[in-house]
């Protein structure tokens, strides 16, 4: 289905009159209860093979007279269980949008955070109505990495159900932050795909997650150096400056080039797209 005539399936669909989303150049924006949101994507890349696979999605809000406002302040605005499920599927949305949008030159799997207070608010089911939105799309939950805090983690029974309603639907799974002094245990019994840390970590522990075929994510790569440690220290994934920083455009993933997230290399030097 065309662009367009998701954006309108999608606005026909809300009762709330809450939000309305419309084509702005290439991308899809979204006015909600007097913001205006977009989408912002950062590439992930495998370390070893200098390539990108996937992109995390960031929500980008504005009030209207375009002062930004943050993520978490957006949702806090949510006044009750009903309006965070709207807001959060809606966002969601928008994202899977803009990815449909770029699909020519940016592939690879999505990443989202999940808010943890969606979980606890939507019933049962959990993903039923995100794999309908994604197949109108032309995407799957394989396409599809959700992230949670593992601050999460044993906190309640109904985030653990909501968890393996995911699971089985086909979502891959990523872990955000684990303690290590105290979580290895329970991370490994998680079975997510993806941990991902926002620093440096103890070899050793990396080693067990490793074994576990837990793929290890570290965001905040913003050198040379930072990539080489990230590459010695075992890490599969890596997100940071480097690469990219979050924008609205995603970075393209179909290309010869060696080093696909960058015109430089590592060196400086620019990279042949034909060699």
């Amino acid at each position: 289905m065309p662009l367009t005539d998701l954006i309108r399936y999608f606005n026909a669909a809300d009762s709330s009159g809450d939000s309305t989303m419309y084509l702005k150049g290439q991308r899809v924006e979204a006015w909600h209860r007097g913001l205006l949101l977009g989408s912002l994507f950062q590439p992930i890349v495998d370390l070893h093979e200098e390539r990108i696979v996937g992109h995390m999605a960031t929500l980008s809000a504005q009030q209207e007279d375009e002062t930004p406002v943050g993520s978490e302040v957006a949702y806090a605005s949510c006044d009750s269980a009903g309006a965070l499920i709207y807001f959060d599927r809606l966002c969601r949305t928008l994202h899977a949008l803009n990815l449909l949008a770029q699909r020519h030159t940016v592939g690879g799997y999505l990443q989202l955070a999940i808010d943890p207070r969606y979980l606890l608010a939507v019933p049962s089911q959990h993903g039923l109505v995100y794999e309908a939105i994604l197949k109108r799309c032309g995407l799957a939950p394989a396409d599809i990495v959700l992230e949670f805090s593992a601050s999460q983690l044993g906190s309640d029974g109904r985030l653990a159900a909501a968890v393996e309603n995911y699971r089985r639907r086909g979502y891959r799974l990523a872990l955000r932050d684990p303690e290590l002094s105290r979580d290895v245990a329970a991370v490994i019994a998680f079975k997510p795909e993806i941990v991902r840390f926002s620093g440096p970590q103890n070899e050793s522990v990396l080693a067990s997650f490793r074994q576990a075929g837990i793929a290890l994510e570290l965001s905040g790569i913003a050198t040379g150096d930072d990539f080489a440690s990230a590459k010695a220290s075992f890490f599969d994934l890596g997100m940071g400056n480097l690469f990219g920083a979050a924008q609205s455009d995603g970075r393209p993933t179909h290309s010869k080039r060696v080093v696909a997230y960058n015109s430089l290399s590592l060196s400086g030097e620019c990279q042949d797209e034909n060699r």
